[in-house]
């Protein structure tokens, strides 16, 4: 394989059903979209779905069933409350005496990724496609990771340390509204430093965002943010009953559009790999943005 794909979940109750080939159903449409437009280049990704929500999912529905006898009105909207807020806010660094949810869904992430890497080599370039929260989670992972990495030089395997990120699509994604307490406000490095010269010059951390999602948000007015993202990209997702409203959030994973422009970015990875047929290259960032300090 010559391209490692990650796809990690946002907010909500999110089923815990896989395929045969153990993807679970928020990724399946993404995945067979993205197959079907790379065509015998698919051949060449390895994907890999990152389950976190079964963490909070637990406790989410345990209180909706307790509040069932409770004379509470708008039942329908508190759920939607519960599930969606309560991901955000049961999924943050507390103290460490108390900061077991926190590493729990890293340990989520990190699950998914030993199966990822379990499909490929150390040095295979990765890219991650989260959505939602999961762009905040992955973002901490990756931050906390690199944190262990002190020095310059590659880790024994750069693949599970995070240092050959080589894409990250970001969707849906409601990281400022996480970095408010901060200031300064700085990025994780991207991208990784185990990268060969050519994946370096394609790397990219796209960030796309429905215009009528009030939780997808652009990214590059964040501080130190438009250091690493190459582009905010609006688009409108979903059927036309649903792309201009809220209910956009939920509609990336299916929109062709959306698909199409993943697979783009894909296939100019694809072809910066080592011993891919060689193309006019586009000038990417450079990739020594120094030590970055946490927006967790």
């Amino acid at each position: 394989m010559k391209l490692a794909v990650a796809i990690i979940h946002g907010i909500g109750n999110q089923q815990d059903a896989q395929d045969s080939e153990g993807q679970h159903r928020f990724a399946q449409h993404l995945i067979s979209g993205l197959r079907r437009r790379l065509g015998p280049e698919a051949s060449q990704v390895a994907f890999q779905s990152l389950y976190w929500a079964s963490v909070l999912d637990r406790r989410e529905l345990a209180y909706l069933e307790d509040l069932e006898r409770e004379p509470v009105r708008w039942r329908w909207a508190r759920r939607l409350v519960t599930l969606f807020l309560g991901d955000a806010s049961g999924y943050r660094k507390v103290s460490q005496a108390y900061d077991t949810t926190y590493e729990q869904v890293h340990q989520c992430v990190r699950n998914g990724l030993n199966a990822l890497r379990a499909q490929v080599g150390p040095d295979t370039p990765l890219v991650v496609l989260a959505h939602s929260l999961g762009g905040h989670i992955i973002s901490n992972y990756i931050w906390d990771q690199q944190k262990l990495n002190l020095t310059p030089s590659c880790p024994k395997d750069p693949f599970l340390a995070m240092e050959t990120l080589a894409g990250l699509v970001t969707f849906g994604c409601n990281i400022p509204l996480f970095t408010f307490a901060y200031d300064p406000v700085q990025p994780i490095r991207f991208p990784g430093h185990c990268l060969e010269e050519s994946l370096v010059a394609a790397a990219r951390w796209l960030n796309v965002y429905a215009p009528a999602d009030l939780l997808g948000y652009p990214l590059r007015p964040v501080q130190g943010y438009d250091a690493v993202i190459q582009e905010d990209r609006p688009m409108a997702v979903g059927p036309w009953y649903k792309r201009h409203t809220p209910l956009s959030h939920l509609e990336y994973w299916e929109d062709r559009r959306f698909q199409d422009y993943i697979a783009h970015h894909l296939r100019e990875l694809l072809r910066a790999c080592p011993g891919a047929p060689r193309q006019a290259a586009q000038p990417g960032r450079p990739s020594t943005l120094g030590v970055q300090s946490s927006t967790a």
